[in-house]
């Protein structure tokens, strides 16, 4: 029996600037060169970029053309870093998961009966993030006067994430203050920086920050993809200024540092689309939430994994938990069997399991 052919799909939000968009497309080129080096070159049949708003290709003509192409399956990893609005509903009802009365009508809807799953946003899966913004932060306070008179500030936005960002932010000033070397790191929420309260919330805090013993500078971070530290300073003084208010002061640098193709975060994509992969295809069991995880998971707004199936089945259901694929146990006889089909082992020589 031929194994099905299956789609796999990157959902980022999409802008109406075009650099944007083609930061977040350019993430494709290295994730088809990892598939290839981790030896899961041809498990997928077809590989692309699609935004949510904004920019073409939309999800719908993207699924439209998968099912127009014979897919099998769809797998749907959304590049965002927590749930929100748009991976509880908006991505839900454009890929035809779900139908929620509150989707936004200037987002197509996918209406075939392609099958798909999509997984939960990036760091309920492989807590990335800590590493890697600590790692910008250490490279961009080598440039500061005094890195010991730097305090670090790691700005996050979204909607209804508040208990994700909470946690989160915890590990990624814990892991920050062991590599850079820095007076004092904080992670500021701010839901969304175009607002004139959550620029003059920015603005304060960073002012308490400089007014503190010791403190001398302000580096900006970011937990968001797409949007640096550096323009999340640029458009806050932007907005401040428009309204004729004090901008940031001279002492906060925003990092340019954008964490997009960073080799860590290429990875855990890469281990998400394979794990999908085998749990939507039924080579593995459902995976579950391990350790810090468990915390971080409001009741309200768990992470998840969507799959609608053309018929109802073991897919047709929400599961919770990680797509981390070492944390799932494989039956090796169901994994070889679909793979012969491809002839290609699931699992590269030489790998570990």
């Amino acid at each position: 029996m031929d194994a099905p052919k299956v789609g796999l799909i990157f959902i980022d939000h999409g802008a109406p600037m075009p650099p944007w968009n083609k930061a977040h497309e350019e993430m494709l080129p290295a994730i088809e060169k990892e598939l290839r080096e981790e030896g899961y070159g041809g498990t997928f049949a077809a590989l692309r970029w699609c935004h949510m708003e904004f920019a073409g290709p939309d999800i719908k003509t993207t699924m439209d053309r998968l099912e127009a192409e014979g897919m099998d399956r769809v797998i749907a990893i959304p590049i965002f870093t927590s749930v929100s609005s748009h991976s509880e509903r908006d991505l839900p009802n454009a890929l035809n998961i779900r139908y929620h009365p509150d989707q936004d009508l200037k987002i197509p809807r996918y209406v075939g009966s392609l099958p798909v799953t999509m997984c939960t946003p990036l760091d309920h899966q492989h807590d990335v993030l800590p590493e890697i913004i600590a790692e910008q932060a250490k490279k961009m306070v080598q440039e500061m006067r005094d890195p010991s008179r730097t305090a670090v500030l790691v700005l996050s936005h979204g909607d209804g994430c508040e208990h994700f960002w909470q946690h989160l932010h915890r590990r990624i000033n814990e892991q920050v203050l062991r590599s850079a070397g820095v007076r004092s790191c904080e992670g500021l929420y701010v839901q969304t920086v175009r607002s004139p309260q959550s620029q003059r919330r920015v603005y304060r805090h960073v002012c308490e920050l400089l007014s503190k013993e010791g403190v001398g500078e302000v580096a900006v971070l970011s937990a968001s993809n797409g949007t640096t530290g550096a323009s999340y300073v640029q458009r806050i003084n932007k907005g401040l200024q428009s309204r004729g208010e004090p901008g940031l002061p001279d002492a906060v640098h925003g990092c340019t540092e954008s964490f997009l193709k960073h080799p860590l975060l290429i990875k855990a994509l890469v281990r998400t689309a394979v794990g999908d992969y085998k749990v939507s295809l039924g080579l593995e069991p459902v995976p579950s939430l391990q350790g810090d995880e468990s915390k971080m998971v409001p009741p309200y707004n768990p992470p998840f994994w969507l799959t609608r199936d053309i018929e109802p089945d073991f897919n047709d259901r929400m599961i919770i938990g990680s797509a981390d694929v070492g944390r799932h146990s494989t039956d090796n006889s169901a994994v070889e069997a679909t793979m012969d089909a491809r002839q290609q082992p699931l699992h590269p020589p030489g790998s570990v399991q």
